[in-house]
């Protein structure tokens, strides 16, 4: 048993189901032990289990015999049960007798990690326990410019000023937000997260800062903004460069005297939360161009963390490859395939400009749609294989500059999707906002005839 994992035992009587949860428990990092029974589950009563995963029904004797007993000696132990529909009532007689919380069947891998999560804080993704040099939190890398992240995650954490995060989209500014609140003073109070892109503009404002009962139509109740929600903690708000210019005074205000008043009132409320904003834009052009708020710029921008794209790391590219497998493997309770060597070599000369969450969703892609043993250079999605503009570009890349194997790596995916530009920005790994400025930003607009043409220009002439 590894001493730096910890132990998980697992009592069920169905083999297919017990072997599910090993494998992707054990692709988690943790020990695992198994026993068909309560007898087998018993041998274990004396060891250093940290917690039971227990199905209620193990033939002659149940689950629940198996608590009670555990219990008599080990009454610390955190117990999870396992039940079928329709034994709702057997699982509150075990909750009764001590067990933590239950399960149904069948079992969703995203509810018992939820479980874990909550029952066992220490787990390998935590920062305490992580290999060195692995990452941070959920941080994956060991190049030297992801080492200096690292240990600006862990200085800001330290203090409780506001935090800018910058980064093309994709490179993980959300999981820098949460890796700086998990090692922060206020890691036991709220995290609130919200993505200002994502909102239409007129909603902006009664999200953050909440409203009174018919303050606007449709307003049937009060509502609580996500700075309240956040008060004692910390709140992330995404792609603030997007923020709407006639809402930045009040924001300002927030940033400046911790009160704001909801929408429809009259009365100031007090606020106690850190923020911590990110953008993908460059805000010092936007400032230029009257879009953004020098002075709320300067406010916002007192620790500055700039996360480097992905082609700037290639020497994390294996480690993130690994871990996005294994995630799936677990996620779709499968065994971990393998990833070959071209595969890989293809990943670490391609340009990834949806950075880290693109190649995340081209793995997914890849697991799902592969080969079961090995994933190979075949099974790229289409607007990343052969035949495609991607193909042309990876083998004329040396005569062209990033901007061009942006563009045409982007005009090649909504060539795939047929000119649908949310599924081109799903398949890419970046926001539909980020596209939509991306081709304004080349002229091209709805209507445009470039699906065969434009995309393989470049390379036809």
């Amino acid at each position: 048993m590894n001493a730096h994992a910890q132990s998980i035992l697992i009592v069920e009587d169905q083999a297919s189901e017990r072997e599910a949860m090993v494998r992707m428990l054990r692709t988690e990092g943790y020990d695992v032990s198994v026993a068909s029974n309560v007898s087998e589950a018993r041998a274990y009563i004396s060891k250093n289990i940290d917690l039971v995963i227990t199905d209620l029904r193990l033939g002659k004797l149940s689950g629940i015999d198996l608590l009670k007993q555990w219990h008599e000696s080990r009454p610390t132990t955190p117990i999870l049960v396992v039940t079928a529909y329709g034994e709702v009532d057997s699982a509150v007689m075990a909750m009764k007798l001590g067990a933590l919380d239950y399960l149904m069947k069948p079992l969703k891998p995203e509810q018992l990690l939820v479980l874990l999560n909550r029952y066992l804080p220490m787990r390998k993704s935590d920062t305490t326990s992580q290999a060195p040099g692995q990452g941070l939190g959920k941080l994956i890398g060991n190049s030297p410019v992801m080492l200096k992240v690292f240990d600006s995650i862990l200085r800001v954490s330290e203090s409780d000023s506001i935090v800018l995060i910058t980064g093309e989209s994709g490179t993980g500014k959300e999981l820098v937000a949460a890796a700086i609140h998990d090692n922060s003073p206020r890691r036991k109070s709220p995290y609130v997260a919200v993505n200002i892109a994502a909102l239409p503009d007129a909603l902006i404002e009664a999200e953050l800062f909440g409203h009174t009962r018919g303050a606007f139509t449709g307003a049937t109740e009060a509502r609580v903004g996500r700075f309240q929600a956040a008060h004692n903690g910390t709140l992330f708000m995404d792609e603030i460069g997007d923020f709407p210019l006639a809402l930045q005074p009040k924001l300002l205000r927030v940033l400046e005297n911790f009160s704001f008043s909801p929408v429809g009132s009259n009365q100031e409320e007090q606020v106690n939360a850190r923020l911590i904003a990110a953008t993908s834009r460059n805000i010092p052009e936007l400032v230029e161009r009257n879009q953004f708020r020098a002075d709320l710029y300067h406010r916002l921008n007192v620790l500055n963390i700039d996360l480097p794209p992905l082609r700037e790391r290639p020497e994390d590219i294996d480690t993130l490859v690994a871990h996005f497998v294994n995630d799936c493997a677990r996620r779709h309770l499968r065994t971990a395939p393998e990833v070959s060597t071209d595969l890989l070599a293809f990943f670490r000369g391609y340009e990834w400009p949806g950075n880290v969450r693109q190649l995340r969703n081209t793995i997914e892609n890849m697991f799902v749609m592969g080969g079961r043993e090995q994933l190979v250079i075949q099974d790229l999605p289409k607007y990343l294989s052969g035949g495609s503009t991607t193909k042309k570009l990876v083998t004329a890349s040396d005569k062209l500059n990033l901007s061009d194997i942006e563009r045409e790596t982007i005009l090649g995916a909504l060539s795939q999707c047929m000119g649908n530009r949310t599924h081109a920005a799903q398949k890419l790994g970046i926001s539909i906002r980020t596209l939509q400025r991306k081709l304004r930003q080349w002229n091209i607009e709805d209507g445009q005839d470039w699906l065969t043409d434009k995309a393989s220009h470049r390379f036809e002439n």
